[in-house]
Parts: C-alpha cells; sequence; structure tokens
C-alpha cells in the first residue's frame, strides 16, 4: 500500500513541484512508499497503475484534483469511486478556489496549516464533516549547510501593487461594492499599522452587516455566500501586499535583494541599497536562504507562519517574518524579535539588531527552529495524516 500527492505544475514559480518533492522524502523516511501524480494528461492512467498496487490515502495540496470524475449530471469523483480518503493540505485562504474547499464527499478531509483559515471555512462553506487545523512541518532542507555569505536581506515576494489596486476600485465610485472594498482595505491597512493583533478576514466580515450585505447582494447579483467569499478574495492580498511595500519603505537604507514580480513603481526610486530580481521555479531557488542577514518574509494573514520562514528554519538561515503569530501560545515563550508589524520602526529597529550580529539572529532563529520542531514535528505532522486517513475509512464506510 502506498501514498499518492497530486501534483500540479501550473502555479506561479511551480511550488507544488516543490512541496511534493519534499513530502515524498519525508513519507518515505517514515517507512511509507510514496508516488508523486502529476495533474496531467498522464494522470489517470498513472492513478489506474498506482491503484493497482493500492493506495491508503491521497494528499491534495489546496484540494486540487478533488472534483476529478464528476460531471453536472453525475457528482460522484475519482475519489468516491476508488473509495480512497483524500486529505486536502491548504496554505490558502479558503475564498480563493473556494470549489477546492468544499467538503461534501465522505472521503474528503481539509487540513489548514493556519487557524483562522478553518475557522473561516467551517462557519461559511457547505461541509459534511469539519475542517481542521495543523501546523506545517519543517519538511524543506535546501542543503545551505551553514555557508552564509552577503551582508544583505533577501525578500522574496510577489506583489499586486496596494496603489494599482485601489486605483480599480476608485474608478467605480457610484458602486456601493467599490466603495465597501475601499473601506474595508483603509481597515485592514490601518490594522497593519497599528499591531497587526486582528485577522483581516474578521475585519472585513466585522463590516459585512445585514444592511450592508443586502445592498452588495443586489449590486453584485448574486447570494450571500457567494459574494462573501467573493469580498474575501478580492481584500484578501491587501494585507500581504501592505505587509510587502512596509518591508521597502521602512528598510529604505538597508541592503536587500528583492526577488519577483510587481514591483515596478518602486524600481523606479533607483534605490541603490535595493536590487530587484526575477526567480523561476521555487525548487531553483535555495540559494535565497544563504545571506548572512537571512530572508523577510510577509505572512498572508496575521496568524500565519508562512512557508519561506519554515524554509528558512529547515536550513538554519535567519529570518524576520510579517506576522502576528502566536509563539507565546505554541512554544510557551518569547521570540517577538523575529517577527514584526506595522509599527512605525518596529522592523527598522529588528533589521538593526540583526546587522549588528547576524549569527546571534541566526542563533535564535535556531533556536525557534528547534522549539517549533519539538511541537511540530515532521513525524507527529505524518502520523497525523495517518491517523485521519484511517478516521475518514471508518466515516466513509460506516
Amino acid at each position: 500500500m502506498s501514498i499518492v500527492i497530486i501534483n500540479w505544475r501550473g502555479g506561479e514559480n511551480d511550488p507544488f513541484t516543490y512541496f511534493s518533492a519534499c513530502m515524498k522524502q519525508a513519507f518515505e523516511r517514515m517507512g511509507r512508499p510514496t508516488h508523486v501524480v502529476n495533474l496531467d494528461d498522464s494522470f489517470m492512467q498513472e492513478m489506474a497503475r498506482v491503484n493497482d498496487e493500492g493506495i491508503d490515502f491521497v494528499i491534495s495540496w489546496q484540494g486540487i484534483g478533488l472534483d476529478i470524475g464528476a460531471t453536472d449530471a453525475d457528482p460522484t469523483t475519482l475519489w468516491d469511486r476508488l473509495q480512497v480518503p483524500v486529505l486536502c493540505y491548504h496554505g490558502d485562504h479558503p475564498c480563493h478556489m473556494p470549489g477546492n474547499h468544499k467538503a461534501m464527499s465522505p472521503w474528503v478531509e481539509h487540513i489548514y496549516s493556519t487557524a483562522s483559515f478553518a475557522m473561516f471555512a467551517n462557519r461559511f462553506l457547505p461541509r459534511r464533516s469539519g475542517a481542521s487545523f495543523f501546523p506545517p512541518p519543517v519538511s524543506f532542507t535546501d542543503g545551505v549547510q551553514g555557508r552564509f555569505e552577503g551582508d544583505f536581506f533577501v525578500f522574496p515576494k510577489n506583489i499586486d501593487d496596494v496603489e494599482s489596486t485601489l486605483a480599480n476600485w476608485r474608478a467605480a465610485p457610484d458602486r456601493p461594492v467599490a466603495r465597501f472594498l475601499l473601506g474595508a482595505a483603509d481597515a485592514i491597512i490601518g490594522e497593519f499599522r497599528n499591531g497587526n493583533r486582528n485577522n483581516h478576514h474578521d475585519i472585513i466580515d466585522g463590516m459585512l452587516d445585514a444592511e450592508s450585505m443586502a445592498i452588495l447582494c443586489e449590486d453584485l447579483e448574486n447570494e450571500e455566500l457567494v459574494v462573501r467569499v467573493h469580498l474575501h478574495m478580492l481584500l484578501d492580498k491587501i494585507h500581504r501586499n501592505t505587509v510587502s511595500e512596509h518591508v521597502i519603505n521602512e528598510l529604505e537604507d538597508v541592503p536587500l535583494k528583492i526577488y519577483g514580480r510587481g514591483w515596478e513603481r518602486f524600481e523606479r526610486r533607483q534605490n541603490p541599497r535595493h536590487e530587484y530580481l526575477s526567480f523561476d521555479a521555487m525548487s531553483d531557488n535555495a540559494f535565497q536562504y544563504a545571506s548572512r542577514y537571512g530572508i523577510l518574509d510577509a505572512a498572508p494573514i496575521h496568524d500565519s507562519l508562512h512557508d519561506r520562514t519554515v524554509r528558512a528554519m529547515g536550513n538554519g538561515s535567519g529570518f524576520l517574518m510579517g506576522s502576528n503569530w502566536s509563539y507565546e501560545t505554541f512554544l510557551a515563550a518569547d521570540y517577538g524579535n523575529l517577527f514584526f508589524d506595522g509599527t512605525p520602526g518596529g522592523l527598522r529597529d529588528r533589521a538593526e539588531r540583526v546587522m549588528q550580529s547576524p549569527e546571534a539572529h541566526r542563533a535564535l532563529c535556531r533556536d525557534f527552529a528547534q522549539q517549533y520542531k519539538r511541537n511540530f514535528s515532521l513525524f507527529n505532522f505524518i502520523k497525523y495524516f495517518e491517523g485521519m486517513s484511517e478516521m475518514v475509512k471508518t466515516r466513509a464506510r460506516g
């Protein structure tokens, strides 16, 4: 019997191929034969071959492939026919591709890397079983092996320019939806600048009272759930892009190498301390974790520990993360110097400490990583998935 990981190579910078390879290696270190099956023209043929050997369970990143085999006339999926558990592990909020987050089949289980993502799914999305939360393990090992060179921070981040986004919404001043989006964006940006204590999706929902929702449903000509999810999707990146732009503005005189698209407005400043570069597949960018100062990371939501920080942890690299991740709750220790919000000067002070002693900063990051791995080990992650697969089998056959 084996484990199948569904892989899709079409994502921006192809993150799933890298994730799949790391997870395959992790499961096989635990004695579990694992197949990575690409979602392409050969998928059904390869699944048939693997199924002949026997499948314990399937892992789907972000719920990709959840509806394979279903049609408008017959919602039965491939997984219902094969009768194998599909464990969907999500690093994105459920407002993105909501069809990949539904849980109407007894063979499907959704697990989220962030607690607030699971909360949203359980509150608003149709499901027969509740979504759960399990933090991501440190499964990334790229072979940096302690060789750190270069006195600069690395900031790997694609961006959608906040000014351009807001300008597009201002272009429709008579639309209730445009007014709502601008008001919510202002509240999200203000929260980050004032300490980043509240989940920006909770801010959005707090503004969607019954009267506002009725107006927005009429404007968008759709039902409440569709409108709610759509508004969350439109506003989701405001938070992360605000964090990203804050990094560039706050560290104006700090040496940065910024990898990613969307930075044209900032490139035009011609800041000699900032270098803008491009990168391709995630599997080819281990070099980004080898500078003496380490990486800067912008989490997608205030309670998230993002995969780039987790990858830095796997490499013994330094990091500063734009998040309010609850280290005191999860690790019972204070790691506040590794996390930043939009409070003026906060990130600048942390960057100063790093530049004054990169070795001491990396030591603190390694201590954080060790504590994290004790609480959320790769072994426990795999055992959690194995336990969930057995639970799904019992439920579906019960």
